[in-house]
């Protein structure tokens, strides 16, 4: 197989550039030839295996005449698709001179192969890159802040893009940036592109660059505000750091310029919903997760039949939704309030009942059963370990239990709650060294869980009779 090329120097000028195809035509096929195939092995093969999440008994990467699937950059994953129907697992743009596309399948040079966009994919990520550049636009133009972090998710149940701004956003601001994007949305204005060359001056060979404007200190770094002259005018655009070479600037008119190599819809009304889906501060300033287009539709339908199901089950109407939830919390605390009271006083009537029974039967086994006060709570144990049977106990229970017996039980004990047919969840206390005994115990293989000297909790694996066993037989 003929070398990659990688070491040969072809030069991307700004007619290449221009004349991209993921940028130029929306088509799902393209025929191209073959020009190289290198396949891949050792720790080359192993660190594409890691960026793709997966491993495969072989890799190749091609070069192909014709360059229509998107590379991975400016935040946004690379296209998908099938090359002669094998799987496009990546494809990189290796120092912006050439693209380079894994396949899992070796292709003969020369050989002419239909390439097949997942053109849908495409979409989607060219309606949530737009929806962010209206996004960010407007929070540069109100606030001054920019952005400094940008990914997109889209694929699995829960799709994504996360935006980070220098800049603390509180609820009410965003609520009405998202109002004001969508409002630029259905103005439905041009998404423009333009092709500028970086000027030589005076200023870069003294060490600066004309595309610096200026610069703002930005989450501990430097990031330029751009501008370059073209011709006699002035071109302004955002930009993440310094470029050099030919730039693309993508604008929406009275909203955004900004430096992007990514993919974008014509104009802005074919983005059609933008929502903003939460929010946190993040490095000082505030991380924003979104949605555009056809994803923020599904995303609100999708929560929108949940909140009409809850209304179902709730016997109560969309708008008195918040308000019934709000008494049932109420209703919830006040219930496990007294849920707690109660178990903690019955809790107190199991250890006088166990100290009574210990004090009678001194070294000898005491037998489970007993239900104390309709509780159901039981014991079980000897004269160096006990172990407390509670019916449906949560942790936070348990670990009540756990502290109330410590002043009724002077040994090690345990108190456990049933998960199931051979799980239980336990809170546990004991005497000195207790730790130490549980990390041995937990080298039977049922235990897992730790925490400190006094108090550890965790789980056990095994049916009650296997549970039983193993305090006979515990040292």
């Amino acid at each position: 197989m003929e070398n990659d090329g990688r070491k040969r120097k072809i030069g991307i000028g700004l007619t290449m550039f221009k004349n991209a195809l993921y940028y130029q035509e929306e088509r799902e096929y393209y025929k191209a030839k073959v020009l190289s195939c290198l396949p891949l092995e050792g720790k080359e093969k192993a660190a594409w295996e890691k960026r793709v999440g997966k491993r495969f008994p072989a890799l190749f990467l091609l070069r192909l005449s014709e360059e229509p699937f998107y590379p991975e950059g400016g935040g946004q994953a690379p296209d998908k698709g099938t090359i002669d129907g094998a799987e496009l697992l990546f494809a990189e743009n290796v120092e912006d001179e050439y693209i380079v596309h894994l396949l899992p399948t070796a292709l003969p040079v020369g050989k002419e192969v239909l390439c097949k966009v997942d053109y849908a994919y495409r979409r989607r990520q060219s309606e949530n890159h737009s929806g962010e550049h209206i996004f960010a636009g407007l929070i540069n133009r109100r606030f001054g802040y920019s952005n400094v972090g940008f990914h997109m998710e889209l694929l699995g149940e829960n799709p994504h893009v996360t935006v980070d701004f220098n800049g603390e956003l509180s609820e009410e601001a965003l609520s009405e940036l998202e109002t004001a994007v969508n409002a630029v949305i259905r103005q439905n204005l041009p998404v423009e592109e333009k092709y500028v060359e970086e000027q030589e001056s005076e200023e870069q060979e003294s060490g600066e660059s004309n595309s610096e404007k200026g610069s703002e200190k930005l989450m501990g770094e430097e990031v330029p505000i751009g501008s370059l002259e073209q011709g006699q005018k002035t071109i302004e655009f955002r930009q993440k750091k310094a470029l050099s070479g030919a730039i693309r600037v993508v604008s929406i008119p009275g909203v955004d310029s900004c430096a992007c190599c990514g993919t974008h819809v014509k104009r802005t009304g074919e983005i059609g919903l933008f929502k903003i889906l939460s929010f946190e501060k993040h490095r000082g300033g505030t991380r924003v997760f979104l949605l555009s287009g056809e994803l923020a539709f599904l995303d609100t339908q999708k929560k929108e039949k949940l909140l009409l199901e809850l209304s179902r089950k709730l016997s109560t109407d969309y708008q008195s939704l918040s308000e019934r939830v709000d008494k049932l919390k109420e209703q919830t605390e006040e219930e496990r309030g007294r849920r707690i009271a109660l178990s903690l006083q019955a809790v107190e009537l199991l250890g006088n009942s166990y100290k009574k029974e210990l004090l009678i039967q001194q070294e000898k086994a005491i037998p489970i059963g007993n239900p104390l006060c309709g509780e159901g709570l039981e014991y079980y144990g000897k004269e160096k370990l006990a172990v407390f049977h509670f019916p449906d106990y949560e942790m936070i229970l348990l670990n009540k239990a756990c502290e109330s017996l410590k002043s009724y039980v002077d040994t090690d004990f345990f108190c456990f709650s049933r998960r199931g047919e051979k799980e239980w969840q336990f809170a546990g206390a004991g005497c000195s060294g207790f730790l130490e005994r549980f990390k041995k115990w937990k080298d039977t293989g049922r235990f897992s869980g730790g925490g400190r000297e006094e108090m550890l909790q965790g789980r056990f694996l095994g049916t009650e009779e296997e549970l039983k066993a193993w305090v006979d037989s515990a040292e």
